[in-house]
Formats: structure tokens, sequence, C-alpha cells
């Protein structure tokens, strides 16, 4: 079975990574900051519990269990340079860091297993994920990101 931020031993190892994480820590592709890459990663959890929304995306709905499929069944990392959306852009529509301690609390809030459904989620992209879906999905970004920074 894919790891899953929902699993709590999965969880713990992305939290100790994440404790891991320096502020100055230098990016091994992209453009971000370690501290971009946080409220970067918040948003998009944001954007999966429905608190920030996505106008930038326009995907008709026969697209989205491809796009689902492809991410859940197919992708098994997130590989550099894949490009994000607007409103995760740190040049666009992220939003704006605090400090990188705020912004670390935050990420760690949103990554509370408890504040997800056990049902799953309704993504702007995918559709309806379940939860395992969703984990995986997360899981695999949250990584991606953190292997940016080499933790």
């Amino acid at each position: 079975m894919a790891p899953n931020f929902l699993d709590p031993s999965d969880n713990k190892a992305l939290v100790s990574r994440l404790f891991r994480l320096m502020p100055d820590a230098q990016r091994r592709w992209g453009t971000m900051t370690a501290g971009q890459m946080l409220v970067h990663c918040a948003d998009q959890l944001r954007v999966s519990r429905g608190e920030k929304p996505v106008a930038s995306l326009r995907v008709p709905g026969l697209l989205k269990p491809l796009l689902k499929w492809y991410f859940v069944t197919r992708l098994t990392q997130f590989k550099p340079g894949m490009k994000t959306l607007y409103e995760l852009d740190a040049q666009s529509g992220m939003t704006p860091p605090v400090s990188f301690a705020t912004d670390h609390a935050t990420l760690l809030r949103l990554l509370a297993p408890a504040g997800y459904r056990p049902g799953g989620i309704d993504h702007p992209l995918f559709g309806h994920l379940s939860a395992q879906e969703f984990g995986e999905i997360t899981w695999k970004h949250l990584d991606h990101h953190l292997r940016q920074f080499g933790v």
C-alpha cells in the first residue's frame, strides 16, 4: 500500500521530516524558499478542504476521473518542474507567508488527520477522492517538497 498522510505512522514520518526543515534550507529545484514551500503545502490542504477557492481551474467533468486515475495509480512521485495551480503558485496566488515558525505551525495543524472526513473529499481537480486516495496524493505532494529541500 502506498504511503498516506492520514495513516498515523506515515503522518508521523512526514511530521518528523518537517521538523528537520530549516528556514535557510537550499532548494534542489524550483524557485520557492523553504518558507514559501510551507505555505504552498498548507494552501494545497486548504484547497482540498474547501477553504481556499480555486478560480483558475476549469477541468471538464469527464477529465477529472482520468486525472484522478493518473495521480493516484500511475504517478509514484511528483517530478521537479511540475506546474501548480495559480492559487498555489508562490509568484501569484499563494497565501502570503507570515513567518517560518508561524507557517510551519499552520502546516502541522493542517496535517492533523483528525481534521479530515473518513468519507474523503471533493477536490476541484480530481473530483471525489476517498480518504485513501486523498491521503496518498497529499503524501506524494508533501514528499515532493520535502525532497526539494533535502529532508
